[in-house]
């Protein structure tokens, strides 16, 4: 079992820390840096397109639906023949720049519950990565899926259940430039 914490903020700003038995593992990308630090002492920058945390952040984007909406960005609609189980409509998101093609699909609710797109986890494997997203429940103005599914290339990879939300925490562009300046979400009992 581990335990992180994201943050994002549309477009692309995402912090992700991770809870380690020593000091956390924290990682923040400002847009056009990414950083990794061990607790809060900076121990690399990442300036490189192909940066594994930009990889995170742009699928994130995407299954929040943020960034279908960038020039950047085109959209198509899916057939139904490409769509996996329940899931009744699905888009295509190409990203210009480099050509990463993601997938999207929504249940008859309207709810994104299926996602599909490249993901770098390097200096592990990374590739396609699938998501089923469930137990959605309200969180603030917004429904969130509190249990996340992911495969890699088909595989079970991980699966993540939501101890805290915060969607409406105060987020600003500058706190991504150093994971202390990241409010944390205090857990909540679920």
């Amino acid at each position: 079992t581990w335990r992180w914490q994201t943050a994002f903020l549309a477009p692309d700003r995402y912090a992700w820390t991770i809870e380690t038995t020593g000091a956390p593992d924290r990682y923040v990308f400002d847009g056009t840096v990414v950083r990794a630090f061990i607790d809060d002492r900076e121990v690399s920058a990442d300036t490189s397109p192909a940066a594994p945390l930009r990889t995170h952040a742009r699928f994130t984007a995407v299954t929040n639906l943020d960034a279908l909406l960038l020039p950047a960005v085109r959209v198509s609609s899916l057939a139904p023949a490409d769509l996996p189980p329940g899931v009744v409509a699905g888009i295509a998101a190409t990203f210009v720049d480099d050509g990463s093609r993601y997938l999207v699909g929504v249940d008859d609710r309207r709810l994104v519950v299926w996602a599909s797109g490249p993901v770098s986890f390097a200096p592990f494997d990374g590739g396609e990565v699938t998501v089923r997203f469930t137990d959605f429940r309200p969180a603030g103005r917004w429904i969130l899926p509190y249990r996340t599914a992911y495969a890699l290339a088909g595989r079970p990879l991980a699966d993540e259940r939501v101890l805290a939300a915060c969607p409406g925490a105060p987020l600003t562009a500058e706190m991504f430039r150093s994971p202390g300046l990241i409010p944390s979400c205090p857990p909540m009992n679920i």
